[in-house]
């Protein structure tokens, strides 16, 4: 079982490596230039309205696309809900706790209404986790367009390191798909903005590792309690508190102060082929605003479907057919 499991995975890296190679090349950010000219003013005007309701979205957003471009490439499985026919991406235990499709859905509707049939909800959600940056702070950057949407969704290939990994297998993790260490760190500064629920770190709380500020500890304890709770009831708590709905290098000021919540991120702290970007980005703003917007615009490039591969779903969480 564990061979099988093993063959199954390195197939699925090889499918994935060669989707990252033959994507980049068809990607284009006037891809829908002449059949959708208005798709990102639509995407844009969408998300403001969602920001202004709700701004735990938009950090939602940027975590759901990592969840579906680290899987099978940015192709919009992660959005397929469940039936009793078939299960999805959806049903793995790493997605129990991702929000913002329904955000999605809005979205799409709004396309189909202008331009029916034509955006796939993969470029949707890559186009509203840019605009999600941007309303954060972050710096805008140019998305590359022209995914197509997968026909495939299986809560068995959902693989992502989990928040108690070793910072060693994250790394490898991340440079199988293409990232460097150092883009790596940049990608673990999506952490300056959303939370977590306890459960992610509780263990920590409970079983001091001596990493953690141990007034932060104290404050954590009294949060989240010692007792493990369901997922419906255990508390969430920001990653900054600080600068909870703001991208900033702040995440990076609490890393050098054993003031973050997630092991894997904690250790990157200390970690040689990590602890020099921590401290890099912690010192120069700038630098990490800048370098933010391009990992994120690499992320969403990662593996994917184009030209005829996939369909072009008219409902983000449903096949067409």
């Amino acid at each position: 079982m564990v061979m099988v499991s093993s063959v199954v995975r390195l197939l699925l890296m090889v499918q994935l490596l060669l989707a990252m190679a033959a994507t980049d090349e068809a990607l284009d950010t006037r891809y829908y230039a002449a059949t959708c000219p208005d798709a990102e003013a639509i995407v844009r005007n969408a998300m403001e309205r969602l920001h202004y309701t709700d701004p735990t979205l938009a950090p939602a957003l940027i975590r759901l696309l990592f969840h579906d471009c680290f899987v099978r490439g940015c192709d919009a499985s992660v959005l397929i809900v469940p039936t009793p026919r078939y299960s999805s991406d959806r049903a793995a235990v790493p997605n129990h706790t991702l929000r913002g499709f329904g955000a999605v859905d809005a979205v799409k509707r709004a396309l189909e209404a202008a331009y029916p049939a034509a955006v796939s909800c993969a470029d949707a959600l890559a186009l509203m986790a840019r605009d999600a940056v941007a309303l954060l702070g972050g710096n805008r950057y140019d998305v590359a367009l022209g995914r197509r949407d997968g026909t495939q969704s299986n809560p068995w290939e959902v693989d992502l390191p989990a928040p108690f990994a070793r910072l060693d297998d994250v790394l490898a993790y991340f440079a199988a798909r293409g990232f460097s260490a150092e883009e790596t760190v940049v990608l673990f500064g999506a952490h300056t903005v959303g939370g977590a629920h306890c459960s992610s770190f509780r263990y920590r709380l409970t079983r001091p590792d001596g990493a953690m500020d141990e007034t932060l500890r104290c404050d954590m304890l009294d949060t989240c309690g010692a007792a493990e709770l369901p997922l419906d009831t255990d508390p969430a708590t920001f990653f900054d508190p600080d600068t909870p709905f703001t991208v900033d290098n702040n995440y990076y000021a609490q890393l050098m102060s054993n003031r973050t919540l997630l092991q894997v991120d904690q250790e990157a702290a200390t970690h040689p082929d990590t602890a020099p970007h921590v401290a890099y980005y912690a010192a120069s703003p700038d630098a990490f605003m800048q370098r933010f917007s391009e990992a994120m615009a690499k992320l969403s490039n990662v593996g994917g479907l184009e030209g005829d591969a996939g369909e072009v779903r008219k409902v983000c969480s449903r096949y067409n057919n």
